[in-house]
């Protein structure tokens, strides 16, 4: 073997351009394939492509996506009327099964990545960190040689067989799977989550499961073994799970772990999505090791790599986009300690920072237009605009709902009101403080810009951390609450209960919307 030498991009490329066992790329493929199966069916059992793209009338696109809608179309299977988003999640579901058996590998992954990316933009409302890692994974397997052993592809055609595959696989997938857990627990060291909220809170609303209701600890300890068993969970699983010695308890902490979760929380598929691909930090060789220890197979030898000191242009280019996609998924997250104000209050950059479990907010929004040549102002009914799932997301969101009031101006503007003002009652209480307004009321939003910079408007968190949360009900607050509010909105403050669903009856002359979200650090991470 020769020595390694030059630079040190050289010895990351000799390292990432070895080869190693392709095993632990086929358990992947199939895992995933497997569970996006999963996911694209439930989606369409339980409505959701029609409940959250279909009927919505407007779709909170991300800044520069405004472009991408919903399918519009419906078709006729069966007698029974299909629309495009459901076809979609059943195409995703076709993709899956197809990815999982290696069949036509690289073209259905490319076309699984592109549909994934699509279906990701429409509406961030919907936003969870699971999705994007899987939007994010999604995107990587087209680039993976994870058809050429155990599918179909390789069964049609032996010549593109292979038993291994390049190294950089391994440790791509080993990092990708390794940033949640990592930048999950960086985001944990915060005054919040060491002094026990949101869990304190969201655990108080849990005495009723029968997890929380027969476990042997008092209120307090269990509050202080969730913040501080989470946070030392996300920061030591990586390091034992590559280390061969600690492998097996790392292993056997993320299946406790991520059971945990599956029974405590509503988070669909990523237990089972993480347990799975949890394995690429085994041996990559491990699944034929096993079998052969069984009796079954046996393990092929491997020829040791040589180090080279001169790559080919394709193979600068390859550990280039590697180290790229690193640079990124690791500074991305970052942006939270260079980005102002508070991402748990603001959301300006909690999206792609793996933020999780960290905010519970109860929201409530009213937005009031105003029309400047009478004087005369009113309360929007927010209803037909948006679903009570997004108005859930919508309320503790300032950009977001500077977004919906945009949007409502266009609509009245098409009207016959081209003028309108609105501004926005938007009081929000995070992780059990006293609410308070999280946009200036007095602005009028429909001036604003909307753009990548952080709003001034966003009136930024002042009511201090308290041990045991504001217990007041939303419909009292603002009998509660100081509020400096301007002529337009005092001229409006009368006795009202805000509406607390969609199917509520709204009051006479308005529809004051709230929202509460007693658990939303983790139904909306």
């Amino acid at each position: 073997m020769t020595q390694e030498t030059g630079s040190a991009f050289n010895r990351i490329s000799n390292r990432l351009l070895q080869t190693v066992p392709i095993d632990f790329l086929v358990v992947f493929r199939i895992a995933f394939g497997v569970v996006m199966c999963w996911w694209a069916i439930s989606g369409v059992r339980n409505g959701i492509p029609y409940n959250n793209y279909t009927l919505p009338a407007y779709h909170f696109t991300y800044y520069g996506f405004d472009w991408v809608k919903p399918i519009d179309l419906s078709v006729a299977i069966g007698g029974v009327a299909v629309d495009g988003m459901s076809l979609l999640y059943i195409a995703f579901a076709g993709l899956a099964i197809c990815i999982a058996m290696g069949l036509w590998y690289r073209v259905v992954s490319t076309l699984f990545a592109v549909g994934m990316v699509y279906w990701f933009l429409i509406d961030k409302a919907y936003y969870l960190n699971h999705y994007y890692l899987c939007t994010l994974l999604s995107w990587m397997m087209p680039f993976f040689p994870a058809g050429r052993a155990f599918s179909v592809d390789a069964w049609r055609n032996p010549s593109q067989r292979s038993d291994t595959a390049p190294a950089w696989c391994l440790w791509l997938l080993r990092f990708q799977i390794g940033v949640p857990y990592f930048f999950g627990g960086i985001a944990k060291l915060n005054a919040d989550w060491l002094r026990g909220q949101p869990m304190r809170t969201t655990l108080s609303y849990m005495t009723d499961h029968p997890w929380i209701s027969r476990f042997p600890l008092d209120q307090e300890v269990l509050v202080q073994f969730v913040c501080w068993g989470g946070l030392l969970f996300d920061l030591s699983i990586v390091p034992l799970l590559l280390f061969r010695k600690t492998r097996m308890l790392g292993f056997f902490l993320t299946c406790a772990f991520h059971i945990s979760n599956h029974n405590l929380w509503n988070i669909g598929i990523f237990p089972w999505l993480m347990i799975a691909a949890t394995t690429v930090y085994f041996d990559p060789g491990w699944p034929r090791q096993i079998l052969h220890r069984l009796g079954w197979g046996t393990v092929p030898a491997f020829a040791e790599d040589n180090f080279i000191s001169r790559h080919s242009w394709r193979q600068r280019l390859v550990v280039s986009c590697v180290l790229m996609w690193i640079a990124v998924q690791t500074l991305v997250p970052l942006r939270v300690f260079v980005f102002p104000g508070n991402p748990s209050w603001s959301e300006y950059s909690h999206h792609f920072s793996w933020h999780m479990l960290l905010r519970a907010k109860v929201s409530g929004v009213r937005v009031y237009a105003t029309d400047p040549d009478t004087g005369r102002s009113g309360v929007i009914d927010l209803r037909p605009y948006m679903t009570q799932r997004q108005l859930a997301v919508v309320g503790r969101d300032p950009r977001m709902i500077h977004q919906l009031c945009l949007f409502i101006a266009e609509d009245l503007a098409t009207k016959g009101h081209p003028n309108v003002e609105l501004r926005a009652l938007a009081l929000v209480a995070l992780n059990g403080r006293k609410p308070q307004p999280i946009i200036d009321p007095a602005v009028d939003l429909t001036k604003e810009p909307r753009d990548l910079r952080y709003p001034k408007w966003i009136v930024e968190l002042h009511e201090p951390y308290r041990h045991l949360a504001w217990q007041y009900p939303l419909e009292q607050w603002e009998s509660h609450l100081d509020l400096e509010l301007p002529p337009q909105m005092m001229a409006l403050r009368i006795p009202r209960r805000p509406v607390p669903n969609a199917g509520a009856e709204a009051p006479d002359r308005s529809a004051a919307i709230a929202v509460s979200q007693r658990v939303d650090s983790v139904a909306g991470n």
